[in-house]
């Protein structure tokens, strides 16, 4: 709504706006934990909700359904598909790129 509302204050003062969109691709499938939870400190997250946080990465399993079985791997990176929490997660892990500051060049 932030967007919506900058742009139409934008157009109606008559200036001209281009929106970016960053799609980054197979960026929940490379999510490192580690990464995340040491921008959480950074941030000076409060203590429980780093905790959390780190439960929640803790002790992750995936399984792969084989012809004769089940394969099973402990894995240290990534989202499930669907996950309500990872684009909360992908935002702080990718918060410092999102935020750079980008000097004017003169033309």
């Amino acid at each position: 709504m932030a967007l919506k509302d900058y742009v139409q204050s934008s157009i109606d003062d008559g200036q001209y706006v281009a929106v970016i969109r960053l799609d980054v691709k197979g960026t929940f499938d490379a999510a490192w934990w580690p990464g995340i939870l040491a921008f959480l400190r950074h941030l000076r997250c409060p203590r429980n909700l780093h905790k959390l946080c780190g439960s929640y990465f803790k002790d992750r399993t995936a399984f792969l359904p084989m012809n004769n079985g089940m394969a099973e791997r402990n894995i240290s990176k990534s989202f499930a598909q669907g996950s309500e929490s990872g684009p909360g997660f992908w935002y702080i892990l990718y918060n410092s790129l999102l935020n750079l500051e980008y000097s004017k060049t003169p033309r």
